[in-house]
C-alpha cells in the first residue's frame, strides 16, 4: 500500500519544480543542429541560425563553451536571433548565459560528422596503375 502512495507523490515533488529555463520561460534552438565534413578530421563550415526566448529584464550573452568566446550579448528580449559562421573540426557546444554569470539557463550544440572516416592512404606510396 505505501508504494502506492509514494510514485504519486514522486510525480507531484517533480511536477511543482520544472527546471530552472522552463520556470523562466528561457528557450535556445540552433538549425541546423549537425556540420557534415567530407573527411573525419576536416574541418566542417556551416552557417547556422540560433534563436532564443529570454526574459524582458537581464543581460544575455550566447557563448561557445569550448572557446568561452560571447557570440552575442543583448539586454532582455531585445534579440531573438542570431547567424553564426559555425567553423570546427569536432562537436562544439553553446551556451545561453546571464552576463557575467557562468551558470547557462539553456544549452545546444553543433554535431560535426563526417561523410567517409578517413582517405586511405598507400601503404608503400607507390601508384600503381
Amino acid at each position: 500500500m505505501k508504494k502506492l502512495l509514494v510514485t504519486p507523490l514522486f510525480g507531484l515533488v517533480f511536477y511543482a519544480f520544472p527546471s530552472h529555463a522552463q520556470e523562466q520561460g528561457v528557450q535556445l534552438t540552433v538549425t541546423p543542429e549537425q556540420c557534415v565534413a567530407l573527411h573525419k578530421g576536416q574541418t566542417c563550415y556551416q552557417e547556422v541560425l540560433f534563436e532564443w526566448k529570454t526574459p524582458k529584464d537581464g543581460r544575455f550573452c550566447l557563448i561557445n563553451d569550448g572557446t568561452k568566446q560571447q557570440l552575442v550579448c543583448w539586454k532582455g528580449d531585445y534579440a531573438e536571433q542570431y547567424r553564426y559562421s559555425f567553423r570546427g573540426q569536432k562537436t562544439t557546444h553553446f551556451s545561453l548565459v546571464p552576463l557575467g554569470k557562468e551558470q547557462p539557463l539553456a544549452e545546444v550544440k553543433v554535431v560535426v560528422t563526417w561523410v567517409y572516416k578517413a582517405p586511405k592512404q598507400s601503404q608503400s606510396g607507390w601508384r600503381l596503375f
